[in-house]
């Protein structure tokens, strides 16, 4: 595995999850890991190495990100199970991955649908809900409720634009009434709001949650305002692993204020701790953020 590799996909993750949540990133990275294997031109014996360097890649992401991360463990304990097909032919062994990893698509896709039934009991007619980020609450509750006929209002906090716009399409799309504000000025609407909805990029064994950036801010001014927090995300999100290995991203860049040169430092993601979080909603229903471990499922 080459750095450059690396790099190239840790900015491509980065990139995706500003249009996507990470549950339906990961269906995408399985996807493209399918249509890779259905293009793979090797030697039999490379055919293991090949993958394994793939999976290499992804679990030392920038920020890791999950449940991909999860998704991939249980696609290489699958493929060690059988020996990554050692004795077949090259067809025999692209068929037999591209089998497990469809079976895991099937598995992801069935959680995001248990988890949007799960939601849906957390959305009630007349809530004016706060949303900051292209998470699971937006990609799968909010839709699917508006579907169910219930009614309510959606309060969209602009951070960076590309977010606010994939949000404000999903409205669109769904003909859910919104309305757009700078993150900054929240605090002139906690009289009108009732809920904040989250997502994660990971659930820590340690009680912390990895999320989108700038969601750190938000979660504390909602919690210090008793504002009830609800953290949307499949068991698949989980991870044994503590909020210090996530490899959060530190981006430095050049920038020019004044004729002045500087640099911007910035993180990829936030760790916030499930303290300040009121519910945490899975697609095997509200879950103790004291009994974490309990649900890591690799």
């Amino acid at each position: 595995m080459s750095s450059k590799d690396q790099l190239i996909l840790d900015t491509l993750f980065r990139d995706i999850v500003k249009f996507y949540s990470s549950s339906q990133t990961s269906l995408v990275t399985l996807d493209a890991i399918i249509e890779s294997i259905k293009d793979l031109e090797c030697d039999d014996e490379m055919f293991a190495p090949q993958l394994k360097e793939v999976c290499s890649i992804i679990t030392n992401s920038q920020p890791r990100m999950f449940p991909i991360d999860n998704l991939i463990i249980l696609f290489e304990k699958e493929l060690e199970n059988n020996d990554y097909f050692k004795d077949k032919d090259l067809t025999t062994k692209k068929s037999g991955a591209i089998e497990i990893l469809k079976n895991l698509i099937t598995r992801l896709e069935h959680d995001m649908s248990e988890l949007a039934k799960q939601g849906l009991e957390h959305i009630d007619d007349g809530d004016f809900i706060v949303l900051h980020a292209v998470e699971e609450p937006v990609e799968l509750l909010i839709p699917e409720a508006k579907k169910m006929g219930k009614e309510f209002e959606v309060l969209i906090l602009r951070q960076e634009s590309v977010k606010t716009e994939q949000i404000v399409n999903v409205m669109e799309q769904n003909q859910i009434k919104y309305t757009v504000i700078p993150e900054w000025d929240l605090i002139h609407f906690f009289d009108k709001v009732n809920k904040l909805f989250i997502g994660a990029y990971a659930i820590t064994s340690d009680g912390k949650f990895v999320s989108d950036s700038g969601t750190s801010n938000i979660v504390s001014e909602c919690h210090i305002h008793q504002l009830p927090i609800y953290l949307f995300a499949p068991v698949l999100e989980f991870t044994p692993t503590f909020s210090r290995d996530q490899n959060i991203y530190l981006k430095e860049e050049t920038e020019t204020a004044g004729g002045v040169d500087f640099t911007l430092i910035s993180h990829s993601s936030d760790i916030v701790s499930l303290d300040l979080v009121d519910h945490i909603i899975t697609d095997q229903g509200e879950v103790n953020p004291d009994n974490i471990a309990e649900h890591c499922t690799v």
